[in-house]
C-alpha cells in the first residue's frame, strides 16, 4: 500500500519462504547459543536473528507478492522497518526488565550495542539482497 495504494496479491503465498525464515532463525539461534562469551553471543543474535532476518523477511515479502519496487525504495523501507522493529524490541526489553523483573542486560550500553548489531545485520542483508530486487519496467 505504501508504494502503489493497492494491496499486493497473496495468491502465490510461498511456504518455502516460511521454511527459509524458520531455518535462518534456527541457524542464528544455534550460532548464537554455541558461543560461550555471552556478550558476543548477544551480538550474533541481534545481528543475524534480528537485523538480518527482518530484512530478509522484507525481501521475501517483495518477492512473494511480486511487489514492483525500486532497489532504493526497497532498501530504505526495509531498513526503516528493521531498525524500527529493533527499537521496539529494546523498548519491550526495557519494560520487561524494569516492571516485570526480567533480566536482559547488565547496563544501558547493551541496548545501544543491540541497536548497532541490528543495524549491522540489516546492512549485511542489504548488501546481499538488494541486487536481487528488479523492478519490472513495464509496470512503472
Amino acid at each position: 500500500m505504501f508504494f502503489k495504494n493497492t494491496l499486493p496479491s497473496y495468491k502465490n503465498l510461498s511456504f518455502s519462504s516460511y521454511f527459509l525464515i524458520l531455518s535462518i532463525c534456527i541457524v542464528a539461534f544455534i550460532a548464537s547459543f554455541s558461543v560461550k562469551d555471552l556478550d558476543l553471543s548477544n551480538r550474533i543474535l541481534h545481528t543475524f536473528g534480528g537485523g538480518f532476518v527482518t530484512f530478509f523477511v522484507c525481501f521475501l515479502v517483495v518477492k512473494d507478492t511480486n511487489l514492483q519496487i525500486s532497489r532504493f525504495q526497497f532498501f530504505v523501507f526495509s531498513f526503516l522497518v528493521t531498525v524500527s522493529l529493533g527499537a521496539a524490541n529494546e523498548i519491550l526489553e526495557y519494560f520487561l526488565q524494569n516492571y516485570l523483573n526480567f533480566s536482559f542486560a547488565k547496563s544501558a550500553n547493551d541496548t545501544w550495542l543491540d541497536l548497532i548489531s541490528n543495524t549491522f545485520g540489516a546492512l549485511i542483508a542489504a548488501t546481499i539482497l538488494v541486487p536481487f530486487i528488479k523492478k519490472d519496467k513495464t509496470n512503472n
